[in-house]
């Protein structure tokens, strides 16, 4: 099993629909390896904001420029320039905030700021913590492409969350570069993370490690791609879900074991490729600063039983004129037989692309589970075996309603 925190109404569907109407159309255009030195980006909802100023980062705190942050969400500005305050007004929102006070007023509340608002070039410059405070919004932070966006007060309405539950969802998603920063510039912090049972040694790696990266446009695997590595005796390493199943299913003979070595904190593979690789304070392992846990072998002849649901999408209906959204449905028995709608056959995520033999089938079949992998018989003669394995819920304990096929998450739909 691994473990990731599911809402009690399965939050892998809360996660995709909260990406995918939050997030698409946002950083699916950005580069993965933005370097570090380059300027800090900033979005509300779906839409970039033209900053003439960039963000500035001081002693852990980010500035922003205010006025095109705040009109972008449809927040009037006045500027007082004899006594330098702002008042900004929405509805029933109100704020005043004055220049090189460390305390602002929200709707008559004094609230704190962990900079003073500055002026840049004639532009005001607001700490990141008072966006979010001023305007009801949820900041999310993209460590990996220096990324910042605001999810405004109403994107939240509409998607029925409040702040507390999307900021709960994306710091437990497993997902590593998408966090609330609190109004600071994130750095090297795993406190959202759980310590494992075995610490890892990175010269004692075997088996299993798999994490969920998020992938907002949806383009490269769907809304959330599952990064997968095996680590072998001898060195070796298999990147990528294993065509054949589980780790136990995997013969170097037949697949593309890879040789590797771990130097300064590089995972380098014998064809040159290298991988960021590190072992946190708690003792988990990550890879290109995604968090990954061991998979553990399931129970002998385990039975499923309910209807599963996994669901996907590519782009954002009303950004994207192209966009798209599927869902695929697996209803297992416990006497071992299978009802499969919409399954997409032969599915192999292995790093480098998405290769499909079949998509959109539907049929009826027999299944058996054996360590991590799942066979699939279908009645009409077509074997389909893949990765499996149980997600553990808040508690710690398997959720076998939150089962992992291969590079898709798939969970008992509660509605």
């Amino acid at each position: 099993m691994i473990q990731t925190v599911k809402s009690k109404t399965g939050a892998a569907a809360l996660i995709i629909a909260f990406i995918s109407l939050l997030l698409t159309g946002i950083w699916s255009g950005t580069s993965a390896h933005a370097e570090a030195a380059s300027p800090i980006k900033v979005a509300v909802d779906t839409k970039w904001v033209n900053l003439s100023v960039d963000p500035v980062v001081d002693g852990g705190t980010t500035l922003v420029q205010m006025r095109p942050l705040f009109e972008s969400m449809g927040i009037s500005l006045n500027w007082d320039p004899r006594n330098q305050t702002i008042t900004g007004q929405k509805d029933s929102l109100s704020f005043t905030l004055q220049l090189n006070s460390k305390e602002a007023t929200v709707n008559g509340k004094k609230v704190s700021l962990d900079k003073p608002a500055r002026s840049v070039r004639g532009n005001t410059l607001v700490p990141l913590r008072f966006v979010g405070e001023a305007t009801g919004g949820f900041v999310v932070w993209d460590a990996k492409n220096r990324e910042i966006t605001i999810f405004s007060e109403q994107m939240l309405k509409q998607l029925g969350l409040t702040k507390e539950q999307a900021a709960e969802i994306l710091a437990h998603a497993g997902d590593t570069t998408a966090k609330p920063p609190a109004g600071t510039e994130p750095t090297e912090n795993d406190g959202d993370e759980s310590a494992p049972a075995v610490p890892v040694q990175l010269d004692k790696l075997q088996g299993m490690y798999v994490g969920m990266r998020l992938d907002p446009g949806g383009y490269e695997c769907g809304g959330a791609c599952w990064d997968y590595y095996t680590f072998l005796s001898g060195k070796k390493v298999v990147i990528g879900e294993p065509a054949t199943g589980g780790p136990e299913t995997i013969d170097c003979s037949k697949l593309s074991c890879s040789d590797y070595s771990i130097t300064n904190g590089k995972l380098v593979l014998g064809n040159g490729t290298t991988h960021t690789i590190r072992v946190s304070s708690l003792g988990n392992l990550y890879i290109d600063d995604v968090l990954l846990e061991k998979v553990t072998p399931v129970a002998s002849n385990h039975k499923l039983s309910g209807s599963y649901v996994y669901r996907g999408y590519s782009g954002m209906a009303g950004v994207n004129s192209a966009s798209s959204a599927w869902e695929e449905r697996l209803t297992f028995q416990t006497d071992g037989t299978f009802k499969a709608d919409n399954f997409t056959l032969g599915t192999q995520e292995a790093g480098s692309g998405t290769t499909n033999t079949s998509a959109g089938s539907s049929g009826t079949g027999t299944y058996s589970i054996s360590g991590n992998t799942i066979t699939l018989k279908f009645s009409g003669g077509t074997v389909e075996r893949y990765v499996f394995f149980i997600h553990s819920g808040k508690d710690g304990k398997p959720n076998v309603q939150d089962v992992q096929i291969g590079s898709r998450n798939f969970f008992v739909d509660a509605e």
